[in-house]
């Protein structure tokens, strides 16, 4: 009896840890055939800000690797991918928000970052993303020292950002 239960617990917990299904069309094209695909490759993000420091493009391109590899059944290559991504960082600033009332300074930053990504399936020649862009933000306390936080106000970007181009090239529209 015991091992009757314990092949149970094993079955439910192994199918219910299965990556869920997802619909494979083009982004925003409706009701649309799916699209056969097995692979995904994602090409390097390059940063083409002038202000974003040299950690960014690989931080982004492996959040987004990371993002698909756990939320698809793609396997993940670096060439001949059956759905492509590729793109670049084109904004990376910081402006001041939350200005108080009688002084020169803002109690708050803004973090802004913009990436520019293409998507197309080489299964069928058809594009589904094209140079569409994705922004996210995030505030912190001026006070802080930027270059101690940066690595985590990018991993916040980041997680914003790769899930914004997910939904949307797999999702359809927003």
């Amino acid at each position: 009896m015991n091992s009757f239960i314990s092949h149970i617990a094993v079955f439910l917990l192994v199918t219910g840890c299965a990556l869920p299904q997802f619909s494979l069309k083009p982004a925003g094209k409706g009701d649309q055939k799916e699209i056969p695909a097995k692979s995904i490759q994602i090409d390097f993000f390059e940063n083409n800000s002038s202000l974003a420091s040299s950690i960014v493009s690989a931080l982004f391109t492996e959040s987004l690797r990371d993002l698909m590899q756990a939320q698809t059944s793609l396997d993940l290559v670096a060439e001949n991918g059956d759905v492509v991504f590729s793109g670049s960082i084109k904004e990376y600033k910081i402006s001041p928000v939350n200005i108080q009332a009688g002084t020169e300074t803002a109690a708050q930053n803004r973090l802004t970052m913009s990436v520019y990504v293409d998507q197309y399936f080489t299964t069928n020649d058809s594009l589904g993303l094209s140079n569409h862009k994705v922004t996210a933000f995030v505030d912190y306390n001026s006070t802080e020292d930027f270059s101690s936080i940066e690595e985590s106000l990018i991993e916040n970007l980041n997680y914003q950002l790769t899930q914004d181009i997910f939904d949307k090239a797999f999702g359809g529209e927003w």
